[in-house]
C-alpha cells in the first residue's frame, strides 16, 4: 500500500469511510479493502511492504513483532505516549490516529544506524537475526518512553522477547552499554563501536545519541519525544460495511448504542489491546467489534482515598499509578505488592497495550483462566462499576459477584481500590514454570490482621484466595474459619491449617496443567511462606528463608579468550557480516521476499487424532469461503507420497492411515494468508477405527514397538561392547542399577519453516527454509517426479535450524510445490508456531537403563546402558546407534556393554536437534556418576576424577585420546576461576544457614570426539571480479546464525591476504552448491572454511605467479591488490575456483574439551530455582571469531538449560494432540532466566594442529555439558532432603520443572515450623499425611501433630 494523502474524494461521490494511521512518518489510509480483524503485523508486512517486523507466535509471546507506537494521551489533553506493542496482537483498525514506528525508521545503510542498533551488532548480539529487530524496538519504546534507561529497565523490558541462538548475555550487555547505570567497561565498548561507525538519527539528520529527547535550547540534539503529528480521531466513526461491523465511538453513551444494535446470534468483542487472543485463540471470529480506545472516560483515573481506574487503563499504566500512590499515601502501601504481581503479568509489550478490565473478561468467560489482575483485585476488595446498554444507572459488584454476571451488552467502567489500614498483612504469590511470561501453577493472595502484641493472634476473618486451583476454587473459606482467633506463633495452628487447607483444595486435573499433588502442596506451602514473613524476626533465623522468595539480581557476564592477532582477519573478535542488516530489518528471510501477481497462500489442514484411519474429508464450506481457490489433498500428488527420499516413507499428506495428531491431511490454497487460515478451520473431517496413541517409550516397548539398532562396525542389530563385561561384574564389590527418562525439546527456530515455490520455465524455482537445500530438491522432485535439473534451491539464510530444517520442512516445500503444480501459478506456506510445533517431530525423547560396576574408590569396573530413543512413527532419524562413544565421556569404562534400542510411537517422526543423542549420553553417563557418588558417600567430583581416561587406553566406538585435556588443563583452570573450593564451602554454609533455600554447585566435564564424516561434502565457488578486486564466495552451506558465512569471508580475506571488506557471501543454490550436504553438527562451518581456503589458495597461487612475473620484470613495482587482479585478468588469469570438498581431503579428526561449574538455588516450598553463577571453559583451538565462538558457547548451554528445565512438552493421552503447541503452554528461556553470572573462557594457548586454521568447532558440544544445570539442582535437593534424614538416591528424571523441583524435595506441613527445635520428637514411621488423612473437623490445637519427617 502506497502512502495515501488525505483529499476527499472526486467531485460528486462520497468516498468509502476511512481512518488514518502513520507509519514511519507517512499517512497511510484504512478503509473497506482492509479486513477489520486485519492485525497490525499483517498491515505492515502485506499492506505497507515493510517486512523488518517479523512474525512468528501470533500470541505475543515471542517480541519478534514489537514495534514502537505513538498515541494520543487521554488523561492528558493534547499529550502523547509512546510504548512498544506486539503488531501480532493489535488490531490496524484499532491504531486508526496513532503513529507507529518500525525497525526500518530507525536506520539503515543509507542513513546510519541508531545507537541501540550499533550496540547490538558491535556487541555480536545477533546470530540468526530473525528475533533482532524486535528486541531494538522493544528496547526503543523503552528509551523513548522513560526518556533514558537504566540497567534495570533494560532487564525488565526484555521479559517478552525470546531469543534461541545468543543465550541472551550479549543482547542486555549490549543495551546496558546505553543505560545511565550500565557498566563503565561496556560503555567503553560501545565509544569504540561508535567510533567506528557513527550513525545518523533518521529524525534530525545528526549523530545519534541514544535516546530520544525534547530540548527547548536545542531540538536538532535528539528526536522528539513527543508526537505531535499522531491524528486523534475525534469523532465517532461507525464501519457496517461486509460481513463484519466495527464501531470505534467517543463515550460511554456511544458504547451502549454500539450495544445495542448487536443482535441477539451475533458475536461480538470489545476491543482495547486485543491481547487476549494470544490465550484464547477460538473466541472468534466476532461479527462485531467495538473499540474504546477513543472513550475518555474509560481512561480516568481519580488518585486519592478511594483510588479509582477506569477500564482502559493499561496495566503497565495502572503499575505506574500503583508506584506513585503506594509512595504518596500510607493507606496504599499495599499497591506495592500489587506491583511486584502485576509485573509478572505477560510482558511489557503486552501490558502497554492490554487493560485489567480486559483481563477480567477474560477470566469472566474463561473460569479456568488463573487471572492474576482478578486475583489481586478480589483480595483487596475492590469494587467494578458496570454499565448496561439497556439501561442508564451504573451498578457497583465486587470480583465474586462479577463472575456470576451475566455481561451480555454490560462493560466494566471502572474499578474501585480501598485503602487497606497500615496494620493489615498483605501478601502476593504467582508461581510459574520459569522467571517472567508466564501463566501461573497457581497464584494467591492473603489479606491477614494480626495482633503482633497477642501472640500475632489472627484478630478477624482472613482473605486468602487462590487461583490455578479449579475453576469454581477461589476462596478458602474453611482455612479462613480455622486461622480466625488463632495465634499463627503456635506451630500446630500452622500445621492444621495447612491440613485444613490441603482438605478443601481440591485441583482439578487437566493433562496441560500441573499435578494435583503439587498444586496442593503448593497453595500449603504458600500458606506457611505468608505466616513466615509476618513472623518476620519472631521465627529462628534458619526458619526465615521460608517468608522470602528468590530475588534475582542484576545479570553480567565475563569472557576471556586469546587474541590471535597473527592471523587476522581469522582469528580477530568481529561482528557477523550479516549483522548490520540484521539489526535494521534488512536481512531478507522467505517470508519478507515480496509476493508476485497471483502468488497464493496454503494452510494446512491437520488431524486431531494420533492412531485412527480417515474415513471422509469434506472441504465444501471451506472453498465457499471468498477468496479460497482449492483444496490439495494426497490425490493431487504425482508422484511419491513422501517427504523423506531415501527412507521409510513419511507422507505429505495423510491418504488414510494416521500417523500422529497434527498429521498434513491437506492445504487450504487462497489468495491471502488470513482466509486460508481461516477455510482450513472449516474443513470436515471423520475418522474411525480410533484407538489410544502410544505417546512415551514406556507405553510402545509394552507394545513390543522396539528394535535394536544397526551396530555400524558389524552391520548388524546387535550391541556394541568393550572388555569382559559379565568378569567386571564379578569383580565389583558394588553394584547399581538405575534409570533416566530425558524429555523432548522444540527446536523454536525463531522463523518457522516455510516455503514459497514459484513456476519458471524450465521447472521450478523453490524458496525453502532448508538446512539441506540438496534433499529438498530430491524430495520436489520425487514428490511432482519431474527431474531434478527443473528445480532450482536458494537459501540466502534462515533464522535458526538446530537440526529442525534438515527435513522436517520438506513437508511444507513438498506440499507448496503440489499446490503450485497443480494450480500453475506461485504458492507460499508459511506455518505459524502452533502448526509448526503440531506438524512435525522434535527432539527425540530417550529413556536409560543402567546396571553398573564399580569398586570402593567409585572407579568403574563394568556398565551396561541401553538407550531407548523415541523416534516418533517411523524410525528414519534416531541418534541412538551413534551412542556408544559419546557414552563414555571423558571416563574409562573397562567393560563396557552398549544396547542401542529405536522405539517408534503414536507422534510425529522425531529429528535432529543440536547434539542429537550426544547430550542424552552426556547426561547418562553423569547420572550414573552421581548415582555412584550419593551410594558411596563421596563427592561427586572424586568419583569423576578417578574414572578419567588415560592416553593411549583402547575405548568403544572412539580413538584412544592422545592426552586428557580435561584432566590436565581444563579442570585446574576451572577450579581456580570458579574459585570451586572456596565455594563449595560457602554453599555448604549457607544450607546450614536456611532451612527453606538449598544451593547446589556442581562441575560437569565434556568429551566430544569430533569426527568428519565423510558424506559431509559441500561445493565452493570464490570468484574475484576483476572491476575492483572484491570478493563474492557461495558455499554449499545454510547460514542460519552459526556464523558460517562470517567465518567464510574472514578465512577468505586471510588467504587472499586482502581487508575482509572486499569479501562478500552470496547465497546458497543447487546450482554452484549442487549435491552439497547438509549443515549441521557443526560440520558445515568447519568444512566450508576448509573448501574456501583450499579454493582461494588456489587462485592465490595463480595470482602470485603473476605478481612473481611482474617483479621480475620491475622489482621495485608497487602493486595494489585491485592493480594486481587486473594484471591477471588482462594475461587471462581464471579468478574464479570451485572446489569440492571431497571426504578423502577433510581435516583429521580431533577433540573438543569443556567444563560447566555452576551454583543454583531453589525456593524448597516452591520449587522455583535460581541459577547464580555458571563458570564455563572451552577448547575451542585457535578461535576464528572469538565472538562467533563465544556466542555459540552461550547460546547452545543456554538451550541446553531449557531442555533440562523449562521445556516441558505434554500430549492429551486419550488422543495424542500436543498440548505444548505455543508460547502460552511451552516456556523455553528467557533473558531473565540465564544465569545471573555467566563467565566463559575459550581455554588458551590451545592451537589444534587438526582443524582448519588450528580452529575447533563450537556450535554444539556446550549444549551437552548443561546437564550440569540438573547435577547442582539435584544436590540443592539432596541438601534439604538429607536434613531431613533422607540421603537415599533419587530418580531425576528431565526436564527438571519447578514442580519437580518441590515434588522431589517431599515437602509436608508437617515440616513447617518456626524453629530447628520444633519437631525433634517425631516417631520415626512418620508417613507423609495425604488427603485421606485430613481430618473433617480439626480438633484442639493439643491434639494435633507437630513434627518434621526424620
Amino acid at each position: 500500500m502506497a502512502p495515501q494523502d488525505t483529499a476527499s474524494g472526486a467531485r460528486g461521490e462520497a468516498p468509502p469511510r476511512r481512518l488514518n494511521i502513520k507509519i514511519n512518518n507517512k499517512y497511510y489510509r484504512i478503509g473497506p479493502e482492509i479486513s477489520k480483524d486485519m492485525p497490525l503485523i499483517d498491515f505492515l508486512r502485506e499492506e505497507v511492504k515493510l517486512p523488518g517486523t517479523k512474525v512468528l507466535c501470533r500470541e505475543g509471546g515471542c517480541g519478534v513483532c514489537t514495534v514502537v507506537a505513538t498515541a494520543p494521551d487521554p488523561e492528558h489533553e493534547g499529550a502523547h505516549k509512546t510504548f512498544g506493542v506486539n503488531a501480532c496482537q493489535l488490531l490496524v483498525y484499532a491504531c486508526a490516529g496513532w503513529s507507529i514506528e518500525t525497525v526500518e525508521y530507525l536506520g539503515n545503510r543509507y542513513d546510519g544506524y541508531h545507537t541501540l542498533q550499533k550496540a547490538l551488532t558491535g556487541f555480536y548480539g545477533t546470530q540468526c537475526g530473525y528475533c533482532s529487530p524486535g528486541m531494538i524496538m522493544t528496547m526503543y519504546g523503552q528509551l523513548k518512553s522513560s526518556g533514558s534507561l537504566t540497567a534495570a529497565q533494560v532487564e525488565e523490558s526484555l521479559d517478552g522477547n525470546l531469543c534461541r541462538c545468543t543465550g541472551y548475555r550479549p543482547i542486555l550487555d549490549a543495551f546496558k552499554s546505553l543505560a545511565e547505570d550500565g557498566d563503565q567497561c561496556l560503555k567503553d565498548k560501545l565509544v569504540d563501536i561508535e567510533e567506528a561507525n557513527n550513525a545518523k538519527c533518521p529524525k534530525t539528520g545528526n549523530v545519534c545519541k541514544g535516546k530520544c529527547e525534547s530540548s527547548k535550547e536545542d531540538n536538532e540534539s535528539g528526536c522528539k519525544n513527543e508526537q505531535e503529528d499522531a491524528d486523534p480521531i475525534e469523532e465517532e466513526v461507525e464501519f457496517t460495511d461486509g460481513e463484519i461491523q466495527w464501531y470505534r465511538p467517543l463515550t460511554l453513551v456511544g458504547i451502549k448504542n454500539a450495544l445495542k444494535k448487536i443482535r441477539q446470534d451475533e458475536k461480538y468483542c470489545i476491543v482495547v489491546g486485543n491481547t487476549g487472543q494470544g490465550v484464547y485463540k477460538e473466541d472468534g471470529p466476532y461479527t462485531t467489534y467495538i473499540s474504546t480506545n477513543a472513550v475518555k472516560a474509560l481512561y480516568n483515573v481519580t488518585i486519592g482515598e478511594p483510588l479509582t481506574l477506569g477500564a482502559n487503563v493499561s496495566l503497565s499504566r495502572a503499575i505506574e499509578v500503583f508506584q506513585h500512590v503506594a509512595n504518596a499515601y500510607p493507606n496504599y502501601r499495599y499497591l506495592d505488592a500489587l506491583v511486584r504481581h502485576w509485573k509478572l503479568v505477560a510482558n511489557v509489550s503486552v501490558r502497554n497495550t492490554g487493560s485489567w478490565a480486559g483481563n477480567l473478561m477474560l477470566k469472566h468467560k474463561h473460569p479456568e483462566f488463573p487471572s492474576d489482575i482478578f486475583l489481586t483485585l478480589l483480595a483487596v476488595d475492590a469494587q467494578l462499576t458496570l454499565i448496561d446498554a439497556d439501561r442508564t444507572d451504573t451498578t457497583q459488584v465486587d470480583l465474586e459477584t462479577f463472575l456470576r454476571t451475566d455481561m451480555s451488552k454490560r462493560l466494566i467502567t471502572s474499578v474501585i481500590l480501598p485503602p487497606m489500614a497500615q496494620g493489615m498483612q498483605f501478601r502476593t504469590y504467582k508461581i510459574t514454570p520459569r522467571t517472567v511470561n508466564a501463566h501461573a501453577y497457581v497464584n494467591a493472595c492473603f489479606k491477614i490482621k494480626v495482633d503482633p502484641d497477642d501472640g500475632f493472634k489472627v484478630t478477624e476473618t482472613p482473605t486468602i484466595v487462590y487461583g490455578g486451583i479449579h475453576p469454581d476454587f477461589i476462596h478458602a473459606k474453611q482455612t479462613e474459619s480455622f486461622l480466625t482467633g488463632r495465634s499463627l506463633m503456635e506451630v500446630p495452628t500452622i500445621i492444621n491449617a495447612a491440613k485444613v487447607l490441603g482438605k478443601e483444595v481440591k485441583p482439578d486435573a487437566k493433562p496441560q496443567d500441573a499435578s494435583p499433588q503439587y498444586r496442593r502442596s503448593l497453595a500449603q506451602s504458600l500458606l506457611y511462606k505468608t505466616i513466615v514473613s509476618i513472623l518476620g524476626d519472631k521465627v529462628s533465623r534458619e526458619i526465615t528463608s521460608a517468608g522470602t522468595m528468590l530475588e534475582r539480581p542484576l545479570s553480567s557476564g565475563q569472557q576471556e579468550f586469546d587474541m590471535n592477532s597473527d592471523m587476522w582477519p581469522v582469528g580477530k573478535a568481529i561482528p557477523k557480516v550479516e549483522s548490520a542488516t540484521q539489526i535494521s530489518g534488512e536481512a531478507v528471510y522467505l517470508d519478507d521476499i515480496p509476493t508476485l501477481p497471483g502468488e497464493l497462500h496454503g494452510a494446512f489442514v491437520q488431524t486431531k487424532y494420533a492412531k485412527a484411519k480417515l474415513k471422509s474429508t469434506d472441504a465444501s464450506q471451506a472453498l465457499a469461503v471468498p477468496g479460497v481457490v482449492a483444496y490439495i489433498a494426497a490425490r493431487d500428488i504425482p508422484g511419491r507420497n513422501t517427504f523423506y527420499p531415501g527412507g521409510v516413507t513419511d507422507p505429505v499428506f495423510v491418504e488414510e492411515q494416521v500417523n500422529y495428531a497434527g498429521q498434513a491431511i491437506g492445504l487450504i490454497v487462497a489468495k491471502d494468508r488470513e482466509t486460508a487460515v481461516r477455510a482450513a478451520k472449516l474443513v470436515t473431517v471423520e475418522y474411525e477405527d480410533i484407538e489410544k496413541p502410544a505417546l512415551t517409550i514406556d507405553e510402545a516397548v509394552k507394545q513390543g514397538r522396539d528394535e535394536l539398532a544397526v551396530n555400524f562396525a558389524t552391520g548388524k542389530r546387535e550391541a556394541h561392547s568393550l572388555g569382559d563385561v559379565e568378569e567386571g561384574f564379578k569383580k565389583a564389590k558394588n553394584k547399581l542399577e538405575g534409570e533416566l527418562h530425558q524429555g523432548s525439546q522444540f527446536h523454536l527456530t525463531m522463523e518457522a519453516i516455510a516455503a514459497r515455490v514459484v513456476p519458471t520455465e524450465d521447472g521450478y524455482d523453490v524458496f525453502s527454509t532448508t538446512q539441506w537445500p540438496t534433499q529438498t530438491q530430491a524430495t520436489v522432485a520425487e514428490v511432482l517426479d519431474i527431474p531434478a535439473h527443473s528445480i532450482n534451491v536458494s537459501v540466502r539464510r534462515i533464522g535458526g535450524g538446530y537440526g529442525g530444517k534438515i527435513t522436517r520442512q520438506h513437508v511444507v516445500s513438498s506440499a507448496a510445490a503440489v499446490a503450485s503444480r497443480k494450480l500453475r501459478c506461485p504458492v507460499r506456506i508459511v506455518v505459524d508456531l502452533n502448526t509448526h510445533m503440531s506438524l512435525v517431530g522434535w527432539r527425540e525423547p530417550y529413556l536409560s537403563k543402567y546396571e553398573v560396576g564399580f569398586d570402593d574408590d567409585g572407579k568403574f569396573q563394568a556398565l551396561k546402558v541401553t538407550m531407548f530413543s523415541d523416534a516418533g512413527h517411523v524410525p528414519n532419524e534416531s541418534s541412538v546407534g551413534f551412542l556408544a562413544g559419546p557414552l563414555q565421556n571423558a571416563y574409562y569404562v573397562p567393560g563396557l556393554l552398549f544396547r542401542p534400542v529405536i522405539v517408534r510411537t503414536d507422534t510425529a517422526a522425531n529429528t535432529w536437534c543440536r547434539t542429537p543423542g550426544t547430550v542424552e549420553a552426556l547426561a547418562t553417563i553423569e547420572n550414573i556418576i552421581e548415582h555412584i557418588a550419593n551410594y558411596l558417600k563421596k563427592d561427586p567430583m572424586e568419583v569423576r576424577l578417578v574414572n578419567m581416561v588415560e592416553p593411549e587406553v583402547p575405548r568403544l566406538m572412539a580413538p584412544p585420546l592422545e592426552r586428557n585435556v580435561i584432566k590436565d588443563d581444563i579442570l585446574p583452570l576451572l577450579k581456580q576461576k570458579a574459585m570451586y573450593e572456596q565455594r563449595k564451602e560457602e554453599v555448604e554454609a549457607f544450607n546450614k544457614a536456611n532451612r527453606w533455600k538449598k544451593r547446589g554447585l556442581s562441575i560437569v566435564p565434556l568429551w566430544y570426539g569430533y569426527n568428519y564424516p565423510s558424506m559431509f561434502r559441500y561445493g565452493i565457488q570464490v570468484s574475484i571480479y576483476e572491476h575492483d578486486g572484491t570478493v563474492a564466495v557461495t558455499h554449499g552451506g545454510i547460514e542460519m546464525g552459526q556464523g558460517i558465512n562470517t567465518k567464510v569471508a574472514q578465512v577468505a580475506a586471510h588467504t587472499l591476504d586482502i581487508p575482509i571488506e572486499k569479501v562478500i557471501i552470496k547465497a546458497s543454490d543447487t546450482t554452484v552448491g549442487a549435491n552439497s550436504i547438509v549443515t549441521g553438527g557443526s560440520f558445515g562451518t568447519d568444512i566450508c572454511c576448509h573448501g574456501t581456503k583450499v579454493a582461494c589458495e588456489a587462485i592465490r597461487k595463480r595470482i602470485d605467479a603473476i605478481k612473481s612475473e611482474e617483479l621480475k620484470k620491475d622489482s621495485e613495482k608497487e602493486m595494489s591488490w585491485e592493480q594486481l587482479v587486473k594484471i591477471c585478468h588482462l594475461r587471462d588469469v581464471d579468478l574464479c575456483e570451485r572446489y569440492w570438498t571431497a571426504g578423502k581431503e577433510h581435516p583429521h579428526r580431533y577433540d573438543i574439551w569443556a567444563a560447566c561449574c555452576l551454583e543454583v538455588e531453589i525456593d524448597v516450598l516452591t520449587g522455583q530455582y535460581l541459577l547464580r553463577r555458571a563458570d564455563i571453559v572451552e577448547d575451542c583451538g585457535k578461535s576464528m571469531n572469538p565472538f562467533v565462538d563465544i556466542g555459540q558457547v552461550e547460546g547452545a548451554f543456554v538451550m541446553g538449560v531449557g531442555l533440562y528445565t523449562s521445556e516441558l512438552v505434554k500430549f492429551d493421552v486419550e488422543t495424542g494432540v500436543k498440548l505444548s503447541n505455543g508460547t502460552w503452554e511451552y516456556k523455553p528461556p528467557t533473558a531473565l532466566d540465564i544465569p545471573v553470572d555467566m563467565r566463559v573462557t575459550l581455554l588458551p594457548n590451545a592451537s589444534n594442529p587438526y582443524g582448519v586454521l588450528n580452529s575447533k568447532a563450537t556450535g554444539e558440544p556446550a549444549l551437552c555439558f548443561s546437564y550440569v544445570v540438573v547435577t547442582a539442582l539435584r544436590h540443592a535437593i539432596a541438601a534439604f532432603r538429607a536434613e531431613n534424614g533422607n540421603e537415599d538416591w533419587f530418580e531425576m528424571h528431565t526436564p527438571l520443572t519447578v514442580e519437580k523441583v518441590q515434588q522431589l524435595c517431599g515437602v509436608r506441613p508437617e515440616q513447617f515450623r518456626l524453629s530447628r527445635s520444633d519437631g525433634e520428637t517425631c516417631p520415626d514411621d512418620y508417613q507423609m499425611v495425604d488427603k485421606d488423612d485430613v481430618p473433617a473437623v480439626v480438633g484442639n490445637d493439643e491434639e494435633s501433630v507437630s513434627c518434621s519427617m526424620n
